[in-house]
C-alpha cells in the first residue's frame, strides 16, 4: 500500500494530497520485532545458566541451537496447515522459546555428567540419551496434550485459539525431536572432559555443593513436619480458589495498538452538515492531545447521521499515557456534546468489529415495536445507573424514515416478475453497553 501512494498522487489534481489515516502494519512489525527481543533474551539467558552451571563455553552452544532449530520447524508445520503470522501465532512462538530448550537442557546435563565420570563423549552421548529417552518423550507428549486440546474447543474460544494451540504444540514436539537427535550429536562432538579444573570451575563447584547441602537440609526440616505441608497446601489452595473469584475477568486483554477508533451516532433524520459540525469537534478534540499526530474522520458513514473518527498516536517510544488510558480521558469529553453519541474504543485484539461494545443484550419479542422500546428504554435507564457502564444505547429507531411500497401485481406479472409473499418476521432489538 505505501509503494502505491506516490503512484496514487500522480494521478491525482493539483492541491490534492494522499495521507495514511492509519496503518495496522505498524503495530504487526512492532509484535513480530518483540519477538525477536524476546528470542535474544531466552538466548542470552539460556547461554548464562547453562555456562554458570556446567562452566564450559562449548555446552552453553548446544541448547542455543535447539530455538532457532524448533522455530524453524514450527514455522514448517504453521505452513503446512495454512497458518499465518498473527497476534495468536506470535503469542505462541514467544511461550515456545522458554519450552523448547527444555528437552535439550536435561539431554545435555545427563550427557555432560556421564563425560565428567570418564566415558568419551560418543559413548556419553549414547548412554545418557537411552536414560533420559523416555522422560523427554514424556514430558513432550504431557506438554503437547496440555496445549492442543485447545483446538478443540468449541466455539469462539475454539475458532480464536486453534492456530496458538497447534503452534504451540507443534513447537515442543519438534524441541522433543531435536533433543534426541541433534543434542546427543552436538553433545559428540563438542563436549570435552577437563581433568584440571581452573579456579572458576572450582569456585562454581563448591556453591553447588553448599547449595545442594542446604537444599537437602530443607527437605529434611519439611519431611518431619508434614502437618505443616499439608496445611500450606490447603491455605494456597483456599487463597487461589478466593483470589480466581473475585479477579476481574475478560475475553481477551487490552493491547495498545497506536490508535483509537471513535464510532458517532447523531439523532435520526440528522443532515450531513449537523454531523460534519460535531465530527469537527471531535477532531478539534483529538488535536489538543500531544498524543495524536493525526485527526482523521469520516462524516456519513455508514448513514448520514453516523460517522467514525480515527485518532492516531505518534511513536510509543515518544509517549508515556497508553491508549487505553487516554480512551479513559476521551469518554467524558466525548460525552459532554449534546448533540451526538461519541465512544471512544481502543481497537479489539482478537479483531472483532470496532463498533461493537463489550456488553450486549438481545431483546426478543413478537409484540409490537412501540411496546418492545418501551421495554428496551427501561433496561437502558436501568443499565445507565449502573457506574461501570458508560452511555448504553439501542439500535432500535422508531423515527427513521420509512418507504412503503405497494407491488402492482398484475403490472409486475406481465413484466415476468415474480413476487414473494410477505412474512412478519419477529422483533428484535439490542441493547449495548460499554
Amino acid at each position: 500500500m505505501r509503494e502505491l501512494i506516490p503512484k496514487i498522487q500522480q494521478d491525482l489534481p493539483a492541491g490534492v494530497t494522499v495521507q495514511q489515516a492509519n496503518d495496522n502494519s505498524i503495530f504487526i512489525d512492532r509484535s513480530i520485532k518483540s519477538v525477536y527481543t524476546t528470542i535474544a533474551e531466552a538466548v542470552v539467558l539460556v547461554a548464562l545458566v547453562v555456562f554458570l552451571f556446567l562452566r564450559t563455553l562449548r555446552a552453553s552452544i548446544i541448547p542455543l541451537v535447539t530455538i532457532p532449530v524448533s522455530l524453524i520447524g514450527a514455522f514448517g508445520l504453521m505452513a503446512a496447515a495454512g497458518f499465518t503470522i498473527n497476534t495468536l501465532t506470535l503469542l505462541a512462538l514467544v511461550l515456545a522459546i522458554g519450552l523448547v530448550v527444555d528437552d535439550a537442557i536435561v539431554v545435555l546435563e545427563n550427557i555432560f555428567r556421564h563425560v565428567e565420570e570418564g566415558l568419551t563423549p560418543f559413548q556419553a552421548a549414547l548412554k545418557g540419551a537411552k536414560e533420559v529417552g523416555f522422560a523427554v518423550v514424556a514430558m513432550t507428549m504431557t506438554l503437547a496434550a496440555v496445549y492442543a486440546p485447545l483446538a478443540f474447543t468449541p466455539g469462539r474460544t475454539g475458532r480464536l485459539f486453534v492456530e496458538f494451540a497447534l503452534t504451540l504444540a507443534g513447537a515442543v514436539i519438534v524441541s522433543g525431536f531435536v533433543a534426541l537427535t541433534l543434542t546427543p550429536m552436538m553433545c559428540s562432538k563438542l563436549l570435552r572432559h577437563e581433568p584440571q579444573p581452573n579456579r572458576f570451575d572450582r569456585l562454581m563447584e563448591a556453591m553447588l555443593v553448599g547449595l545442594s547441602a542446604r537444599y537437602a537440609s530443607a527437605l529434611r526440616w519439611v519431611l518431619l513436619r508434614r502437618w505443616l505441608v499439608i496445611l500450606v497446601m490447603l491455605a494456597s489452595g483456599v487463597a487461589s480458589w478466593l483470589l480466581f473469584k473475585n479477579m476481574r475477568s475478560e475475553l481477551a486483554p487490552v493491547e495498545d495498538r497506536g490508535v483509537i477508533f471513535t464510532s458517532v451516532s447523531a439523532p435520526d433524520g440528522s443532515t450531513l452538515e449537523y454531523t460534519q459540525r460535531y465530527m469537527q469537534a471531535i477532531e478539534r478534540i483529538g488535536m489538543s492531545y500531544p498524543e495524536f499526530d493525526r485527526v482523521f474522520v469520516v462524516t456519513g458513514n455508514p448513514t448520514v447521521s453516523q460517522g467514525i473518527a480515527i485518532l492516531r498516536t505518534v511513536d510509543w517510544s515518544e509517549r508515556e499515557r497508553k491508549t487505553p488510558e487516554l480512551v479513559r480521558q476521551l469518554q467524558p469529553k466525548f460525552a459532554q456534546l449534546p448533540g451526538v453519541s461519541a465512544f471512544p474504543v481502543t481497537p479489539p485484539s482478537l479483531g472483532q468489529g470496532f463498533r461493537e461494545r463489550p456488553i450486549s443484550f438481545v431483546i426478543v419479542s413478537s409484540d409490537s415495536y412501540a411496546n418492545m422500546a418501551q421495554v428496551a428504554q427501561q433496561m437502558v435507564a436501568e443499565m445507565a445507573k449502573n457506574p461501570g457502564i458508560v452511555q448504553p444505547d439501542i439500535d432500535l429507531r422508531l423515527n427513521k424514515p420509512e418507504l412503503f411500497i405497494q407491488v402492482d401485481r398484475e403490472r409486475a406479472a406481465d413484466a415476468g416478475v415474480a413476487v414473494d409473499r410477505w412474512r412478519a418476521p419477529s422483533r428484535r432489538c439490542s441493547a449495548a453497553a460499554a
